[in-house]
């Protein structure tokens, strides 16, 4: 039988720790959500604590946990930059990490995507490059958070 491995918030073999050490960086320490958790295996063999948060509460815990002005709503589509998939904001997931809440994509458990890797689309083609629309949004003069990240890297 696998051994799971529970990971901790720092651990450098944690998916999206460049991202979670940023958001650590510009949030507060939160309380834990009053939400039931169950595991989520990581594609690295870690395993961290996802809240189950009814569809009813879905828009509060986003506006209570969206980093950014102005908040996404339930309904746009976005882009998760490391697997370059698309995704309906609603099917957001929550972790908890350490002390933070982490919003993070439906993608998560495959390649660790927070929200700082979520890139609007609701105007790209499906078969839009990702890396142009990323390079479209800069140069429009609209940098997403991930655009910012990507240039600190």
């Amino acid at each position: 039988m696998d051994e799971k491995i529970k990971c901790d918030f720092n651990e450098a073999n944690s998916l999206g720790l460049a991202e979670r050490e940023l958001l650590a960086e510009i949030t507060e320490p939160q309380e834990p959500l009053p939400y039931p958790t169950e595991d989520l295996e990581m594609s690295n063999g870690c395993v961290v604590k996802r809240y189950v948060i009814p569809a009813a509460d879905k828009e509060k815990v986003l506006k209570a946990l969206y980093p950014f002005e102005p908040c996404s709503n339930l309904d746009e589509v976005m882009i998760d930059i490391h697997t370059e998939k698309r995704f309906t904001v609603r099917n957001f997931m929550v972790t908890r990490e350490g002390d933070l809440n982490v919003l993070v994509t439906p993608y998560y458990a495959e390649a660790g995507g927070t929200v700082l890797d979520w890139i609007e689309c609701p105007d790209e083609k499906a078969d839009d490059d990702i890396d142009a629309i990323i390079m479209k949004k800069i140069s429009k003069g609209k940098p997403t958070m991930t655009a910012v990240a990507i240039c600190l890297e």
